[in-house]
């Protein structure tokens, strides 16, 4: 064997670390509402190591001296090569399904941790469904061609790019086309989702993931059908340079995924829209401050339950929107306060119930279902839409503290607000915390009260400050 000899082995050994390097990254992403997305993801990367994998094994396959032709081989090389390419196949086809309800599930957000979920989600969108169904038929045609037509594919022997002599594909023209035919979809549909989903979000590096992976996934398929489709079939194995492509292309997608959040942050609430004019009356303004005061600060708000307490509240999310910031409501569906934030076009509901035990998307796209009674999981959606969202602005209320003693007692609440509060004011973050007016005791008032540096009363239509900087 000449040195030579060895420098394509080693071109798909780095193609397979780099791969490697890239599912480590998917899989060490810290989500817990969509595991099966970053599992699909995972997956992927298998695939495609096995596809690099079995390019690998090709590189040693020994042709006989003198051999030129297919007719030479022997039998069991002949059985190899179809296993080879029968097998590359059909993992890429898997690749391309897979991918496609990663792209789908990213766009839909379906409610559930199951790949089933995925498909009942889609199913309510008669257009989803629609496209999902026709691209998964014509993969499916795509598959049985290759297993069922003899005709799909034959053997050759050619030089690489070293001049050793090796054993390749030559795949029949039409059914080149229709792999081209899936390549072509697959820029449309599934990358289109991606690229449609970068409106959802302000976080620069989801917005770049994005368009980063989208961009990464269709050259790996452009480089797989010209390197190891059209290339071969003009007599040129060159296949050692396109996977020198795709591992640049996995680099890319290792590079990515690197941010440990990156995947939970795709499903975040989306981002304020530019252009909020300023309220006609503000929270801030009816304290007598300017909105620049209250920016950065969290504030305990007790307001009297008879009043129109979820007017300031409406103001304080207005306000908040005028200076392009998100604000994430903890409330309660059918609450005043989801009422009056309803509609909102900077507002995403973290809607409290007992309905469920983890989070997961609700019937409105700016909704995340979240239990009411588990503050561990309030408390790590809280770290989650900071940590996800480092380039993203926004505020918090949380409606209300008077249920959440009432249901988990003084304790519980205690060590929950003052985790929420070291959470928010590290990160300088807006807040809000709606506490009811003569609904407590004196004592748990004023524990409650001992946590906030700002503590502001609402009744009879004012907002006054009652401890904090006016």
């Amino acid at each position: 064997m000449e040195p030579t000899d060895l420098l394509i082995p080693v071109v798909h050994l780095v193609t397979l670390l780099i791969t490697a390097t890239s599912a480590i990254y998917v899989y060490r992403q810290k989500t817990t509402e969509y595991p099966q997305v970053r599992n699909l993801l995972v997956m992927v990367h298998v695939f495609y190591m096995a596809v690099v994998s079995l390019e690998f094994a090709r590189t040693f396959v020994v042709v006989p001296p003198g051999c030129l032709s297919a007719a030479c081989l022997p039998s069991l090389t002949d059985a190899f090569l179809t296993t080879y390419t029968i097998s590359n196949t059909t993992f890429v086809l898997g690749d391309v399904f897979l991918l496609t309800l990663v792209a789908v599930a990213i766009f839909y957000r379906p409610n559930g941790r199951r790949m089933v979920d995925i498909l009942r989600e889609v199913g309510k969108h008669q257009m989803g469904s629609t496209l999902l169904i026709v691209y998964a038929t014509y993969i499916i045609i795509a598959e049985g061609w290759i297993l069922a037509v003899p005709s799909s594919f034959q053997a050759q022997v050619l030089p690489n790019l070293v001049g050793a002599t090796e054993v390749a594909t030559s795949f029949d023209p039409l059914y080149l086309d229709m792999l081209l035919g899936i390549l072509l979809v697959f820029l449309v549909y599934p990358s289109g989702l991606l690229i449609y989903a970068r409106r959802r979000t302000a976080d620069t590096q989801v917005r770049r993931a994005f368009a980063i992976l989208p961009i990464a996934w269709v050259g790996i398929g452009i480089d797989l059908l010209v390197f190891n489709g059209f290339l071969l079939n003009q007599g040129i194995d060159a296949s050692s340079a396109g996977y020198l492509f795709a591992a640049a292309a996995f680099s890319a997608t290792a590079a990515t995924f690197r941010r440990a959040t990156l995947l939970s942050a795709f499903f975040q609430p989306g981002i304020a829209p530019a252009g909020i004019a300023p309220p006609a009356t503000s929270f801030s303004g009816r304290l007598g401050l300017r909105t620049e005061d209250i920016l950065g600060r969290v504030f305990l708000v007790e307001v009297d339950s008879s009043s129109k307490f979820e007017e300031p509240i409406g103001d304080f999310a207005t306000e908040l929107g005028s200076t392009q910031r998100v604000l994430f409501a903890f409330t309660a569906s059918g609450s005043p306060v989801y009422s009056a934030l309803s509609g909102l076009a900077n507002v995403r509901f973290f809607t409290m119930t007992r309905k469920v035990s983890y989070p997961k998307a609700g019937d409105r796209p700016d909704e995340v279902m979240v239990p009411s009674a588990d503050q561990s999981v309030l408390l790590n959606v809280l770290d989650k839409a900071i940590t996800s969202n480092p380039d993203l602005k926004f505020g918090v209320v949380f409606d209300s503290v008077s249920d959440l003693i009432l249901t988990s007692g003084l304790e519980v609440t205690y060590k929950f607000l003052k985790q929420a509060n070291e959470m928010l004011n590290s990160s300088k973050i807006t807040a809000v915390f709606l506490l009811t007016l003569g609904a407590h005791s004196e004592r748990e008032v004023n524990v409650v009260k001992s946590i906030f540096s700002n503590i502001v009363t609402f009744g009879g239509g004012q907002l006054v400050m009652q401890k904090g900087k006016a």
